[in-house]
């Protein structure tokens, strides 16, 4: 017997709503900054930022691809960077998938504030493996050109504190290529102080909080500051006034009379000695 056409509408919806829902998602990483301390940190990827990065995310973080990779470039107030994986093999497996295309379909567009976070890109459909987050509004990089601007997929809801104590003494010096060819063997032996992530595992979904560049806050700042001063000043002209009609109002009126000073002047001569006039 075939199913009534009503009741194939509950089961159409039920297939459908598991993929809007899974357009949004969060991520929470746990990251040992020093041998006895741990942190954690936490993102929301929105897919209409960046489809494709938001795909290649997900992935990466099911596949365990995030499990002890370093945070091998930390430049205090502009990014953290990871994303090449100590495990020589597994990072050559995902080297073998190719890089990402360019996104092609953007319908909410980011900006590389605090916080964002994006793949490195180095050219046109060049992004890899590799991430950071950005420890400051970092404008310039928006302003690049085509394949070089960084394409933000993401943000840090929580956890930006963990980031910020990441160890950072090394900056730039571990490189890339020898990461790739020795993994952790390199990193352990000459670079032993790095934080690093223990996991990453998806979770129940996090709320991105409303949030200001820097620029615009400081916009929204001086605005405010120029209101301030305009009320401050209408304020001191109205108690000003105030205090005048209440001086007025206890003076005499003739003082507020306009004086002659040439009338007071004559007075002064009409009342001088004449000289005495020749004798006849």
């Amino acid at each position: 017997m075939a199913r009534p056409q009503s009741a194939r509408f509950p089961l159409l919806l039920l297939l459908l709503l598991p993929s809007t829902w899974a357009e949004d998602f969060t991520v929470r990483f746990t990251v040992q900054l020093e041998p006895e301390r741990q942190g954690e940190f936490t993102v929301t990827v929105r897919e209409k930022k960046a489809p494709v990065a938001a795909a290649r995310f997900r992935e990466m973080v099911h596949g365990g691809f995030f499990n002890n990779c370093a945070f091998f470039r930390v430049l205090t107030g502009y990014v953290v960077q990871w994303g090449i994986s100590g495990n020589v093999t597994m990072q050559r497996e995902w080297d073998a998938h190719g890089p990402l295309r360019d996104e092609a379909k953007i319908t909410e567009p980011d900006w590389n504030m605090r916080g964002t976070i994006a793949f490195i890109t180095t050219g046109p459909n060049s992004r890899g493996t590799q991430l950071f987050v950005n420890y400051d509004d970092n404008h310039p990089l928006d302003a690049k050109t085509a394949g070089l601007a960084p394409v933000p997929f993401g943000r840090v809801v929580s956890g930006m504190s963990t980031l910020s104590a990441v160890y950072a003494g090394y900056r730039e010096r571990p490189k890339a290529a020898s990461i790739r060819a020795r993994g952790d063997a390199y990193l352990r032996t000459e670079f032993p102080k790095l934080s690093y992530i223990v996991r990453a595992q998806q979770i129940a979904f996090v709320e991105e909080p409303f949030a200001l560049s820097k620029n615009a806050t400081g916009l929204l700042i001086t605005l405010a500051m120029v209101v301030g001063a305009a009320i401050c000043c209408s304020v001191a002209r109205h108690l000003s006034k105030q205090a005048l009609a209440g001086y007025k109002a206890t003076v005499p009126e003739d003082d507020f009379r306009p004086r002659d000073d040439d009338d007071d002047d004559d007075d002064e001569r009409d009342e001088s000695p004449q000289p005495l006039g020749r004798a006849s």
